[in-house]
């Protein structure tokens, strides 16, 4: 038996056993490293299959948009983009990337000029902004655009007249 100290005596005035002292906790990332060894067989062959691993959750989170695309720059969400296609055609909408050839567009709007059958002495167009799926084949309000077709696409300004125009023609149920 070991000898005993004045620190071993309890509050109710017994001897008490000594007791180890608690383990410091390790951090997270000790505790993932140790996990990692124990599970992976050392060697490159281990290192290997890791990074393997790595890669394909790496990947998995792009195309699942939890990081962002290497071949998309991030899209501001909050906001509302101008798109402007290839063929000279711009829409306006909520835009997000679908995968590494598409991306998407929903509250999708664009630009209809109206023109007179008859010209007159005076050449006037009127330019209306319209929704997408009001058209006679009856589309849905969602486009799915070649990444290829798109020249460029911009952020618009609350306070631009066609998110103004929009958030009109929505009314109140607009999209966050």
């Amino acid at each position: 038996m070991l000898p005993r100290r004045l620190a071993d005596i309890s509050n109710s005035g017994g001897w008490r056993e000594s007791q180890p002292p608690m383990p410091k906790k390790e951090s997270i990332f000790i505790q993932l490293k140790n996990f990692l060894l124990e599970r992976f067989p050392s060697g490159w062959k281990g290192w290997l299959v890791l990074l393997a691993i790595l890669f394909l959750a790496w990947k998995l989170a792009i195309s699942l948009g939890w990081l962002p695309s290497l071949t998309f720059p991030a899209v501001d969400r909050n906001k509302w983009q101008a798109v402007f296609l290839a063929n000279g055609q711009v829409y306006f909408g909520r835009l997000r990337e679908v995968n590494r050839e598409y991306v998407l567009l929903k509250d999708t709007y664009y630009l209809r000029v109206n023109q007179q059958l008859q010209p007159s002495q005076q050449q006037q167009q009127q330019i209306n902004l319209v929704k997408l799926g009001n058209e006679i084949h009856g589309p849905e309000d969602t486009m799915y655009i070649p990444k290829s077709q798109i020249n460029f696409w911009e952020n618009m300004r609350d306070d631009s007249s066609v998110t103004q125009l929009i958030k009109q023609l929505m009314g109140p149920n607009q999209p966050k």
